[in-house]
This record gives C-alpha cells, structure tokens and sequence, in this order.
C-alpha cells in the first residue's frame, strides 16, 4: 500500500512539474511542435545517458 500511494505521489508531482515546464516554454512563446522536438530531445539525452551507465557495467 505504502508503494501504491509513493508511486501516485511520484506520478502528481512528475505531472504538476511537466504542466509548469509546459506552461514556461509557451510563455517563452515556444510553439506545440518546437516544445514536442524539446521532448524528443530530452528522451534522446536520457536514453543516451542509459545506454553509457550500461556499458560502463
């Protein structure tokens, strides 16, 4: 149970800190296809970042 509820408040606060990054870049007058290449971006670093702690195990 306590698992459960540390995962839903993992969940919130992932999505509460998405929607003010969100809300930031379109302030920043940032369009809906420049903010979505911005998140292939961040998933191409994060993946890279995995794939160099694996090969360095």
């Amino acid at each position: 149970m306590l698992a459960t509820h540390t995962q839903e408040l993992l969940r919130h606060r992932n999505r509460t800190l998405a929607k003010s990054f969100y809300r930031q870049l379109k302030s920043e007058g940032l369009t809906h296809e420049q903010i979505i290449e911005l998140s292939a971006v961040l998933l191409d670093l994060v993946t890279d970042d995995l794939k160099e702690k694996r090969q360095a195990n």
